[in-house]
Order: structure tokens, then sequence, then C-alpha cells
């Protein structure tokens, strides 16, 4: 509902101060967007328009400690994507804009309600745009007089008039002038607009529009109990009981003591595997099936651990319970150990140290509920500690640059350069991108070190210098990335590689 008490005058003030607004965000969006650029400052620029339009717009309610916190983590996430644009790096900006006008309109709340709250506006803007026009047309119509409304019309006739007047007088008496008008000329202008521009316009004012009119939830959200919490005597019987508890606990500690010696054994001990198995094999056919078992692990311990269930009538519930949590994070770091022998088998990849930094986040959330378990927190607080930490992991991904990341260590432990490892798979290191051109230089330089400035072995090229050197040299500033600044630096430091090539390996790049 519209919010009288806003209303500077009357509700159709309200709605066009409102669409003014609008007006100014699709103008923004059409410079910045619509034509042909990759995405860079200009998303950081209008994110935080968005942000700015949100505090205009609508009554900040938040205090002013939690507005220093909001605006501060705004701009945290912006930075984000003026390092590097990726879906990581936008997902964290949006996300982050949404809710900081959530929570500057409205004030602390759950953060998971408001996480739901906010991701859904994206969504609402075409609704809501109608229900408001709608619903001003009808509150105007209260007592709203003829006589009044031609009266306001009317004068309006002057002003324009004699504006017009002596615009056309200064036009003739002021060469810049008359060049302003001209480009002013709407029938000029006609040429530029297309029903892809108007379509795009529409789009963006109704994704505007739910930061300039942000509605109440009609159910306020309250603090969510404990998923499990239940009377000590209303537990769900047998099924979930201490008897089951313990019993499954016994097991489940004799399993992954199994599970770990067999690790400790062949991984970290050196024990011969069977005939026709190899340590690669092993630990790669291991090492996302442990992580699948750590987390459900991770589940059952909260399921058992909930409030007012078995583990308070029991004294031995707890230990077993601490050993098993100890279990899971030697599982997880055997993953992490797994996956490292697996990379120096046949090289790094994105995917594989995604891996590696998730399960480290799955590490932590295990030492998480040990604390919990310890100093006998809430699965509130459980929650807010995970979600503290996953953040500050995606947020931290966004910075780092996982192509450079894997193109460096590939390189550098190869057998071309290194003497052992695998081979440096170049078909994958063209996939990268151009921010892996850097490391193929030094590929090149400790080749040539170690062969004596030899040749290069055929298909050894890397024939997208050019290219790259064009998209972080020949950009328009919208496009601007940090990242992209540091490749260009680079290019304009070293234009023809980090070291003299040999004439094959030259008239490739």
């Amino acid at each position: 509902m519209i919010e009288l008490s806003l209303f500077p005058r009357s509700p159709m003030q309200w709605l066009a101060r409102r669409l003014a607004v609008a007006a100014g965000a699709v103008a923004l969006a059409d410079w910045l967007f619509f034509d042909p650029f990759p995405l860079g400052l200009s998303l950081a620029l209008f994110l935080g328009a968005g942000g700015l339009a949100t505090i205009v717009a609508n009554p900040i309610r938040a205090s002013m400690r939690l507005r220093i916190a909001a605006a501060a983590a705004l701009i945290l996430a912006l930075l984000a994507i003026v390092e590097d644009v990726s879906l990581l790096s936008v997902l964290v900006a949006v996300g982050a804009t949404l809710l900081f006008a959530q929570v500057m309109t409205f004030g602390a709340g759950v953060w998971p309600s408001q996480l739901r709250r906010a991701s859904s506006l994206p969504f609402l803007g075409p609704f809501w745009l109608i229900g408001d026009t709608l619903r001003v047309r009808k509150l105007s119509q209260r007592g709203r007089k003829t006589i009044r409304r031609a009266a306001s019309l009317v004068a309006w006739i002057a002003p324009i008039g004699l504006l017009l007047v002596f615009l056309s007088l200064f036009a003739v008496a002021n060469p810049v002038i008359e060049e302003w008008t001209r480009r002013l000329d709407p029938l000029r202008n006609l040429d530029l607009i297309s029903p892809m521009r108007i379509l795009f316009w529409l789009m963006m004012a109704c994704l505007t529009w739910p930061f300039l009119h942000l509605r109440r939830s009609r159910r306020m959200p309250q603090r969510p109990t404990p998923a499990f919490a239940s009377r000590k005597g209303g537990d769900v019987g047998a099924l979930l009981g201490r008897d089951a508890v313990l019993r499954s606990l016994v097991l489940f500690n004799a399993l992954f003591a199994l599970q770990t010696s067999l690790d400790m054994a062949y991984l970290w001990g050196g024990l011969t595997l069977p005939t026709g198995l190899t340590y690669p094999a092993y630990a790669h056919r291991g090492a996302y099936p442990l992580l699948a078992t750590a987390l459900l692990a991770a589940g059952f311990v909260l399921v058992a651990m909930r409030p007012g269930g078995p583990a308070e009538d029991s004294r031995y519930i707890k230990p077993l319970m601490l050993i098993f949590v100890a279990q899971n994070v030697l599982l997880v770091l055997s993953s992490i150990f797994r996956t490292a022998l697996y990379v120096d088998a046949y090289s790094l990849t994105e995917l594989r140290l995604s891996a590696i930094i998730w399960m480290g986040l799955v590490t932590v959330g295990l030492i998480l509920i040990v604390i919990q378990i310890v100093l006998r927190k809430s699965n509130t607080w459980l929650l807010d500690a995970n979600a503290l930490a996953a953040a500050a992991t995606l947020y931290a991904c966004c910075f780092i640059n996982f192509p450079h990341v894997v193109a460096s260590y590939n390189v550098a432990h190869c057998a071309e350069t290194s003497g052992a490892g695998p081979a440096l798979d170049l078909y994958y290191l063209r996939s990268l991108g151009p921010q892996a051109i850097p490391a193929y230089d030094q590929y090149l330089r400790l080749h040539a070190e170690r062969t004596d400035g030899g040749r290069l072995p055929p298909g050894s090229e890397l024939p997208n210098r050019a290219f790259a050197r064009f998209s972080v040299t020949d950009i328009d500033w919208r496009s601007w990335t940090f990242r992209g600044w540091r490749l260009k630096r680079y290019f304009d430091t070293y234009p023809q590689g980090a070291t003299p090539m040999s004439d094959g390996a030259s008239e490739n790049q």
C-alpha cells in the first residue's frame, strides 16, 4: 500500500517524483549499457546509483550504525565488480545492492527473511509499477476538482511559451546554444529510437521501480525457532531417539575410522596399492564422494544435537558426537589431500581449485559445529556463523584471478619447465583466456632456459595475444576493470612477450 504520509501534496505528485527518478535511472542505463560495450565500471556505477535512488525515494528507518554498516558492505561489494566482472562478482554486487535497499528502508531484521525478500525485488517491478499507478489514480480522484486541474495546466502555458521564445532568441545570438538546440531536436532524435531501445527502457524502468517504492511485507518476519525444537517427551520416537542416535554414532565412528585408516595407510603412509590401481586414480575416485559424505554427516549432527533432543538425556552422545565430527574433519582434509595428489598428476584446473576452496569451507563449517556443541550455542548461531564464513569466502574469491593462478601453477609445475609433473596442456591454457598470457610468456622463458633457446614443439603457440591486447587496450571506459588494467600494463611493458622468442613462436604472437 502507498503511505499517505509520504505524499508531499498529493498522490499524483508522489508518483510524478518517483517517475522522474525512474526516468533518470533509465537514461543512465541507456548511456551505460545500451551500446554494445562489455560490462565493467558501468555496472558498478549503475548499482551504486540504484542504492542512492533507494535513499532518495524511500524513508530511511535503519539506525545510524546500521546505515554505516550497510553502506560499507555495498561499497565493498561494488569493488568486486571494479576488480573484475564475473558471474560471482555480479551476484555478490547485485545481492548486496538489494540487501542495502531492504536494510536501509526497513532497518534490522532476520537476515534469511531479508535475503529472501530482497531476492524477489527484481521480479516484482512490473507488478508494483502498474499497481502503484492504479492506486495513485484512484486516490487522486477523491476530492479532485476538474477546474483546479485545468487551472494548473493553464498555468504552465505562459512559462513554457516564454521559455521557448527566449531560447530561440538565444539560439540566434549564440552559436553554442544553437548547436545544443539542434541536438535536442525531437525529430532528429527519433532516428535513435527503435523498438529494442523502447523495450530496454521498459525493462530498466521495471527493474528500477522496486528501489523507488519498497513496501513492507504484510507478514512481519519473526525470529525463526530452531527447526527441531520440541519437548523432551515429544521426540520422533525410536527413529531419532536416544537409542537410535547412540547406535548410529557407534556404527558411524567405526566405519569412518576404517576409511580414515585406509587413507592414512595408502595416501599418507605410502602403502602399496592393489594391482592395477594408481595413486592418482585412488585420490580422484574418493575426493568428491568423501566431501558429500562429510556434508551428509554434518546434517546428521544437526539433527542429533537439536535442542530438546536425545543428546540432553545421554552422557555418551556428546563425546561420541565430538569424535564423529573430528573424523569428518579428517575426512575433508583427506579429500583436500586427494585432490592435491590428482593435481600433481594431471595439473590444476579452475574446477579443482574451486573444489579445494569449497572443501576448506566445509572444514570451517565442521569446526563451527564443534564450537556449537562445546559452547552450547543455538542452531541460529551456527546458521549465522556459516553464512558469514560463506559470504567472506565468496567475496574473497571475487578478487582471485583464477585463470592466472591456474595457468601460473601449471606452467611452474609442468614437465617442460620443471622437469617433472605432467606435460603442459596448451589447449586448456588457451581456454583460460587473456589472463593466462603472462603465464604463457613465463613458459616460453623457462623453456628457452632449459633448452638453450631451442624451438618449441609443434602446437605450442598461443595465437591470441593480439586479440587479448586489443580487448584490454581499445575499450570504452564503461568496460574498465582493475584486472583488465593490470593486464594492459603487462602488455605495455612486454608488447612482444616476456622474452625474445624464436622465429616460429614470434610469428604466432
